[in-house]
């Protein structure tokens, strides 16, 4: 199957009567889902003249109604923008018209939040319909279908293309790694549509004949109730998700006994959260790696490689994918040695959104530039270090927060932790711990650099420690370190050293 559209079509005729969507104790089957992609569609095209390449956003939580939408565009050849609910007016805005959507759909709770966009604003009940209307057949294999904004952790967000072509390399990628995925199946669609991890499995799910079991908001109380009510046999959820379904009493009692395979990624998990997850829910657990300019996961690592150094890693690229390491001059780099991680294949990206220049900067002879620095093994395994742009060079040696992170988070004091480098005059940057104690504890600086001590080499370890309540991250856990830095760095000119 080449479309998306291509593919709900082969899907209700196959079995219209079968679950599709399962959303706050309403169902749509495969059948009710293609009619209502191709009346939204033609309602489109009819009364918004959408025509192929025109963008519309949307700004909803997750709901059945969103997933409709987002196969309703594609048939009509335009392209879906999601949008971050969680983003302030201003910054809506700024995503929504950069996106310069022919309109933008919206949840009425989210109205207050679009003052300020410059586009044609409807509530998701005035989206026209044309149910009567012949089925649109706007398939393009090669078409862009999805543009979703990068996380804007190191600067201002911006619109990664993806095309049918990236969407269905993604589902034929991920089968290999969760057969789990299976016609007549149920699947937790749990993480925000408007992220890769959230958008992209749902698609999977639909295109896998599962049913994709929509949850509207991550609250854990809600989802550890639906994974056992549901009887959830696949899932797709972020290291954050895991810590606080885990740390809940019921997580102890409740029957996952349907749930065969948990995947995650998107952020670091701790040894400790990987334990007490595979404790609690006593399932296979894949990790994935991979970035929303690939359509998501491009690594996995397979339950059965979850021990030793191995547990470090990744994984190895999936089907269809290549990975390998290189350093600033793009020259591969021997084995173990840090560079920069790059990527090609099926899945990259066509481009940022009129971002042409950050384009040919990310993408060189067809390979994707992550700007995660690793390192690979023989095997190919991929051993991630961090952020290039948030290594810390510490006289002259580089340090990667995250493998400090790591550390610290084993102390049985530290709840979460962010390392960040800070100006100093002798050594340029020196390394900081930010760290969040657990409740009822009250560690000390002086434990935890003596923590660090014994499992660190000296030019790693952090030279102070401040305790902070809580550390920011963005929707998909990633920490933003441009936050915690701000404050450190502020009257330098340069924010490295």
């Amino acid at each position: 199957m080449r479309t998306i559209s291509e593919m709900l079509r082969w899907r209700a005729r196959r079995h219209p009567d079968l679950e599709a969507i399962w959303y706050q104790g309403e169902s749509t089957t495969y059948g009710q889902l293609n009619e209502a992609a191709s009346a939204v569609a033609a309602g489109l095209i009819r009364e918004l003249d959408v025509t192929p390449g025109d963008r519309v956003a949307f700004l909803d939580k997750n709901s059945a109604r969103s997933l409709e939408l987002i196969l309703a565009l594609d048939r009509a050849g335009a392209v879906a923008v999601p949008v971050n609910w969680r983003l302030t007016a201003a910054e809506v805005a700024t995503v929504v018209n950069d996106a310069d959507p022919v309109a933008l759909v919206l949840d009425e709770e989210f109205r207050q939040n679009a003052d300020q966009v410059n586009c044609r604003i409807l509530g998701f009940d005035e989206v026209p319909r044309d149910s009567g209307a012949a089925d649109p057949r706007r398939d393009d294999e090669d078409a862009v279908t999805w543009q979703l904004y990068t996380s804007g952790t190191t600067g201002l967000p911006k619109g990664a293309m993806l095309t049918n072509l990236n969407l269905t390399a993604l589902t034929g990628s991920i089968l290999f790694e969760a057969p789990e995925l299976h016609e007549g199946g149920r699947s937790l669609v749990a993480m925000p549509l408007y992220h890769i991890g959230g958008c992209g499995w749902a698609l999977a799910s639909i295109t896998c004949g599962s049913t994709a079991v929509v949850v509207r908001e991550f609250v854990p109380q809600d989802v550890l109730a639906i994974l056992a009510d549901q009887k959830i046999e696949v899932g797709f959820l972020v290291p954050a998700a895991l810590l606080f379904l885990t740390s809940l009493p019921e997580s102890q009692t409740a029957d996952f006994s349907s749930l065969r395979n948990v995947l995650y990624g998107a952020s670091p998990i701790s040894p400790e959260v990987l334990k007490r997850s595979i404790d609690t829910f006593k399932c296979r657990f894949t990790q994935v790696y991979g970035l929303t300019e690939t359509t998501g996961a491009v690594v996995a690592l397979q339950f059965e490689q979850h021990e030793g150094e191995k547990l470090l890693s990744a994984g190895r690229a999936m089907y269809g994918m290549d990975v390998k390491v290189v350093d600033a001059e793009d020259r591969d780099v021997p084995h173990g040695e840090i560079g920069e991680i790059v990527i090609r294949g099926p899945g990259i990206m066509k481009g940022y959104w009129r971002r042409d220049e950050d384009t040919r900067a990310a993408v060189r002879d067809g390979w994707f530039h992550t700007g995660d620095a690793g390192t690979m093994d023989a095997e190919g395994f991929i051993y991630i270090k961090d952020r290039i742009k948030d290594m810390i060079v510490s006289g002259g040696e580089n340090v990667y927060p995250a493998e400090i992170e790591g550390v610290l988070a084993g102390h049985p004091d530290v709840a979460d932790v962010a390392v960040i480098g800070v100006p100093d005059d002798q050594w340029g940057e020196t390394v900081k711990a930010l760290i969040v104690p657990k409740p009822d504890t009250e560690p000390t600086a002086e434990a935890i650099l003596d923590w660090a001590k014994e499992r660190l080499a000296g030019y790693k370890r952090p030279r102070s420690v401040d305790f902070v309540q809580a550390i920011p991250r963005n929707p998909s856990g990633k920490i933003l370190k441009r936050e915690l830095r701000e404050p450190y760095w502020a009257g330098h000119e340069r924010r490295v050293s």
